[in-house]
């Protein structure tokens, strides 16, 4: 997809008559005669702003035999027309500024098919700016098959809707099946119903769910100042203060409406706070200097030029390299003096000047510490590749792959060796040396069998000194040099059972910042003094919950029916006798886990007296590789055997009322807990589903994931193709199954989740429906797959807490 800058807006007056041949419009209520090469298509586009046209063109060639929708207003806009048969693509999207590309994609074709309705899912049209835009189609078959429904009964009733994007869709052929079956409820549809409004709530969902109030902190080289980016309590705003860490003294040096980019330090005295996005970010320069007095002394300065700081050139303090982009997009590399306002603001960032003159589709750099740029990061015909740079010109080192070989991490301080992460050839990710004069991993510096590396520990010159991975899901930061282990040691003891991570330390390694948190004990951060032993509280990263008690976590080991090992967390609340449980499924799957980090969702279960059950089955990260390969082709089936013997083995050893309990999970967490729900009807009492698929098939064909074939191919290795393995993976699918699922379902979505698209919940609810068992649920408008609104937030599991506590409540004699 490209983006063309409109050259005058007479190109937006096309007309929208068109030969006889050519996609004719059906009013409501029109009953068009279709010859024998011409079918009817429907047109569907969803877009968050008004559009001045979209043009869809036939066989790749003229407009011919194609059609302009003209003039779209801003949301969801469809339209039936008679067309020829044949191959057809969405080949334009006008608006007032740009227009978008996409027809030399094959992403965008489709195929209309004679004497049928063929819908190729909806054209979804979403701008970032006046000149980016998200595009991607996503099958939304049933909002379709109800429009037509609506306005175009009689030829619904004479031509069957068909789905022809890449994959097959089986829900149209099965939702006219089941809605012509004796009984079935037909339209009017009801209203999804609000779940029950909570009872009284030990955890208010507003403090659980309260933005941290620490977003970094760093520490300067010498180890004497903090920088420290807070949230205002109770304000949509930002500020940046540096801490002297021997007197304690603070002094506010920037304030935002906006979160900061990036805050850095060149050297000792030379703050770098940035503000913006990508390499369109406002740098500002904060000089500290020594008074008079001795305290210090802050001026302020900025950057004539918008960039990125790309590096901060350990050798020379006060000197960094800025990335930016010309009027032309040219990605532009310079060193930039900002040890004074003088130097600063006499910067201009000339093409001609740029580091990395006769370089070609680079995106970043790696550079040494002097600040010579080595290894250059470029996307060449879509690929990933590392390059190496030079006056003699450029060489390939690497072409990165999604997923699986090495991942670089860093460049060491000299530039001759890039350390990473790679799993390939090997058990588990490991930390590996990449020798760029060979281009190929020569030395092994850590690996650990069945445990995954997680990051890498680094000292002021770039050497690696540890690494960090998951024991027993707590972090451990496992060090190599003797003095270090030691100190490690001496932080497990000072924190037991906790997870510690230094995150910032100066060069000499005495002063260090740690975060430190638990399960049952939100984040803070200290300031460790190595020489006093001593550490002191810098922030709680969570004020609101100061003085607040939260359930604590044990671990809990079973074996599936296979004989695979797996771990799984429960938090127990106090209290006496046996506790309802929630099995709360992790998202993912692949890839994912959990962890004993604070954890507001299942704090906020626990509170409700709720026994929460987290398993890191089959697929999950940070066990090696066979475990997460075991993932693969496991979705409803494997992977839900593992929750099921975790589960068992938790009735056994722990106080658990096995007659009240309820499943809930978001995204695949979501689909496993209809999943459960269905496959052990008499074991749970309700359902969850949060943002969660319902029908694999359509994950395929609805999903932003899907639009890239590497990625597809990917889904098509863990998940299965719809083309081959179509009936296991709808055996496999809550909707294909909605008839077992007999329980209590709440459902939530995002109505802008392009990860999982509302369709899905959708699809289960009217089946539900159908049924006369329908679902209570909520809907969130403009959320995502994630929710960022803190007040949807909260409006969601003060939900989900009146739906558990409708169905949990009762003791286990009263169960339904």
């Amino acid at each position: 997809m490209r983006s063309v800058l409109r050259v005058a807006a007479a190109v937006l007056a096309i007309a929208t008559a068109f030969p006889a041949s050519a996609m004719s419009r059906v009013d409501p209520g029109e009953m068009p005669k279709l010859e024998a090469d011409e079918g009817l298509v429907l047109i569907a586009i969803d877009s968050s702003i008004p559009l001045e046209a979209v043009h869809v063109r036939k066989d790749g060639g003229s407009m011919f035999g194609g059609g302009v929708l003209s003039r779209l207003p801003k949301g969801r806009t469809l339209r039936l027309y008679v067309a020829p048969a044949g191959r057809y693509e969405w080949n334009r999207i006008s608006t007032p500024f740009v227009d978008y590309r996409v027809g030399d994609d094959a992403e965008y074709d489709f195929e209309v098919k004679p004497g049928r309705i063929s819908y190729a899912g909806d054209l979804v049209f979403r701008p970032s700016s006046w000149y980016r835009a998200l595009i991607h189609v996503a099958n939304r078959g049933l909002g379709a098959q109800d429009w037509l429904q609506k306005e175009h009964p009689a030829l619904l009733a004479a031509h069957p809707l068909d789905y022809i994007g890449r994959y097959p869709d089986p829900f149209p052929a099965f939702y006219r099946e089941r809605l012509a079956a004796p009984g079935a409820k037909q339209a009017p549809w009801p209203e999804l119903a609000k779940p029950p409004e909570p009872k009284a709530l030990a955890l208010a969902p507003e403090d659980l769910w309260s933005a941290e109030h620490v977003a970094l902190a760093e520490l300067n080289p010498a180890g004497t100042l903090l920088a420290i980016q807070l949230r205002e309590e109770g304000k949509d705003s930002w500020v940046v203060d540096v801490v002297d860490l021997a007197s304690g003294e603070s002094q506010r040096v920037a304030r935002s409406d906006f979160e900061f980019g990036a805050v850095q330090w060149s050297g000792d005295g030379y703050l770098l706070v940035s503000l913006g996005s990508g390499t369109r970010q406002l740098v500002n320069v904060i000089a500290i200097t020594a008074a008079a007095d001795g305290r210090p002394r802050f001026e302020r300065y900025e950057l004539p030029v918008v960039g990125a700081v790309l590096d901060v050139i350990p050798d020379h303090p006060g000197h960094i390299l800025l990335a930016s982009h010309d009027s032309r997009g040219t990605f532009m590399v310079h060193r930039v003096d900002v040890s004074s306002a003088k130097a600063a603001k006499a910067f201009r960032a000339k093409t001609s000047e740029r580091l990395n003159i006769g370089s070609k589709d680079d995106r970043w750099w790696y550079a040494d510490g002097a600040g010579n740029l080595r290894i250059a990061f470029v996307v060449r015909d879509g690929k990933p590749m590392l390059v190496q740079g030079g006056p003699g010109g450029t060489v390939d080192i690497l072409e990165l792959r999604s997923e699986g070989g090495f991942a670089p991490d860093a460049l060491s301080y000299d530039g001759r060796t890039l350390y990473g992460i790679t799993d390939e050839g090997r058990s588990q990710r490991e930390l590996v040396e990449f020798d760029i004069a060979s281009k190929k991993v020569t030395r092994t510096l850590f690996g650990k069998d069945g445990v995954d590396v997680d990051s890498i520990l680094y000292d002021q010159r770039r050497t690696p000194i540890g690494v960090r991975y998951y024991r027993d899901g707590r972090l451990v930061s496992d060090y190599f040099g003797q003095q270090d282990r030691k100190l490690g040691e001496l932080l497990e003891k000072a924190f037991p059972g906790q997870s510690v991570a230094i995150v910032q330390r100066n060069r000499e390694g005495n002063q260090l910042v740690l975060h430190v948190d638990a399960a049952d004990a939100p984040g803070k951060l200290y300031h460790l003094d190595v020489g006093q032993r001593r550490a002191s509280l810098l922030e709680n990263l969570m004020p609101r919950l100061d003085g607040k008690r939260f359930a604590p976590t044990q671990i809990v080991r079973a074996t599936s029916k296979d004989g695979l090992p797996i771990e799984a967390y429960l938090t127990l609340p106090p209290g006496t006798g046996k506790r309802p449980v929630i099995v709360y499924a992790h998202g993912g799957p692949i890839g994912v886990s959990d962890k004993l980090h604070f954890d507001a969702r299942v704090q906020f279960m626990a509170s409700l007296g709720f026994a929460v059950l987290r398993v890191n089955f089959r697929g999950s990260d940070g066990y090696g590789k066979a475990f997460r390969e075991a993932g693969a082709r496991a979705y409803g089936t494997a992977i839900e055997d593992d929750i099921d013997a975790a589960l068992s083995r938790a009735l056994v050893e722990h106080p658990l009322d096995a007659g009240r309990m309820c499943t809930v999970g978001s995204s695949y967490g979501g689909f496993s807990a209809l999943v459960s729900a269905i496959r052990w009807p008499s074991r749970f009492r309700c359902a969850v589903s949060i943002a969660g698929l319902t029908d694999l098939p359509l994950f395929f064909t609805a999903s932003d994931s899907a639009r890239s074939a590497p990625v597809r191919e990917k889904m098509e290795r863990l998940i299965g193709d719809p083309r081959k393995d179509l009936e296991a993976m709808r055996q496999a699918s809550p909707l294909y199954r909605y008839d077992a699922l007999t329980v209590p379902i709440m459902f939530a979505h995002g109505d802008e989740d392009l990860r999982v698209d509302q369709e899905h919940m959708r699809r289960l609810v009217r089946m539900l429906d159908i049924a006369g068992r329908p679902p209570v649920g909520l809907v969130f408008e403009g959320e995502g797959h994630g929710f960022a609104d803190e007040a949807h937030t909260h409006a969601l599991w003060k939900g989900v807490a009146g739906f558990l506590q409708q169905h949990l409540d009762a003791p286990a004699a009263a169960a339904r």
